[in-house]
């Protein structure tokens, strides 16, 4: 998942800045980000129906691979058309496309099975460690073309084209790193039952439906504020992705860090509280980035507020595959993706349109909305499931 992630976190850095470099509007590269979304959304639940039925370690290593295309349309075009296409298939933004609505359901469900109620909020913080060290790496990547380009003495095109067939190399090896792992295998019984059911169907469907609530609000979120925020930082004050890409990796670092903290946090606080205090804090200090006079305040701020998002995330996702009915852990989990594939698609759009200004006003606008969608947020998961807690937390 780690080597599969990794080109995310270099898109969410280079690609906005690259494609503004060969022409494209703030509209328009919106538009490109918010395909990654919607191929998303549209594949997600299929694919986990699908993944519950016949087994979750093929689609995961199929969602893997597919990745490599994608990478290799950004190496080799350039016309609009077969940018969208690559990011419909995958590897753009925090989406991630068909690509990852095909392996993240099963991988979810997956993890999920190999641990026990006890470990599995410590093994969804490990994993969203291992995620954002990914993104990190893929960040600090950022600096790769510009090295290319000083050490190899390419043009900014070639270098940008070794990158991402680098990318799509990574997106190879994690299959086959997926092809020794077991999963348990399952009755007959339960693929007719699976074949049965429909989304209204599900027995966990009052928790879920709650759920997609709040995380289609983390969606939209995310997508006016966060997967632009380069393009942001670009128009802001003025620096590259060479400049940024540290800063990047270092607001995803911040990840190593709090792996000991969220069990202890959610033993002592509940999940309910845990998540209203560190995603409000977060939505707070992503907010108060417009008063920084400087990108490298602005810079520390946006680490501060990935230390809190970074506590929260996996803290909601383990949350969900605890309080739901295990075989329908997939499926919970790409429902809920959906909703927040569709909040994230509509969200760059919106982004482009401000950034596209050249007023204060407007360049601020995404960052401010932004923030006051994620406290929404926080503060509807607390409102929704304080009275539910999950089985580690139920009274004995």
């Amino acid at each position: 998942m780690g080597l599969n992630s990794l080109p995310l976190g270099y898109t969410l850095v280079v690609l906005p800045i690259y494609l503004k470099q060969i022409g494209f509007s703030g509209e328009v590269i919106g538009a490109v980000v918010s395909v990654s979304s919607i191929a998303n959304t549209i594949a997600l639940v299929p694919f986990a129906i699908a993944a519950d039925r016949y087994g979750r370690r093929h689609f995961t290593i199929w969602g893997f691979l597919s990745a490599t295309l994608a990478y290799l349309l950004f190496a080799f075009t350039r016309d609009l058309p077969s940018l969208i296409l690559a990011s419909a298939i995958g590897g753009v933004g925090l989406a991630g496309g068909f690509s990852s609505a095909v392996w993240t359901p099963a991988w979810t469900a997956l993890l999920a099975e190999k641990t026990s109620h006890e470990k599995r909020t410590t093994a969804f913080a490990w994993a969203q460690g291992i995620w954002t060290v990914a993104l990190t790496a893929g960040s600090a990547m950022s600096v790769l073309p510009d090295q290319f380009r000083v050490r190899l003495q390419l043009s900014y095109l070639p270098s940008n084209e070794y990158t991402f067939l680098i990318l799509a190399a990574f997106a190879v090896v994690s299959s086959l790193v997926v092809l020794p792992v077991q999963e348990k295998k399952r009755k007959p019984s339960e693929f007719k039952d699976t074949a049965s059911q429909s989304i209204f169907r599900l027995k966990s469907v009052s928790q879920i439906s709650k759920f997609s609530i709040t995380l289609g609000l983390v969606g939209l979120a995310s997508g006016i504020s966060v997967q632009l925020l380069a393009l942001w930082f670009n128009k802001m004050y003025g620096v590259n992705e060479t400049a940024l890409g540290p800063w990047f990796a270092a607001a995803e670092i911040t990840s190593l860090v709090v792996v000991p903290v969220i069990p202890r946090l959610t033993r002592r606080l509940g999940t309910s509280i845990s998540v209203l205090s560190t995603q409000g804090l977060s939505a707070v200090l992503l907010g108060s980035m417009i008063l920084a006079p400087t990108y490298q305040l602005a810079g520390i701020i946006f680490i501060v507020r990935n230390f809190f998002m970074n506590i929260s995330w996996p803290v909601q996702q383990s949350y969900l595959m605890g309080t739901v009915t295990p075989e329908e852990r997939a499926s919970a989990s790409a429902i809920t993706s959906t909703i927040w594939g569709i909040g994230s698609s509509i969200g760059p759009v919106m982004a482009g349109y401000l950034l596209s200004g050249a007023t204060l006003v407007s360049m601020s606008a995404p960052l401010l909305i932004g923030a006051g969608i994620y406290l929404i947020s926080a503060i509807a998961f607390y409102l929704l499931f304080r009275s539910i807690p999950p089985p580690e937390e139920a009274p004995a």
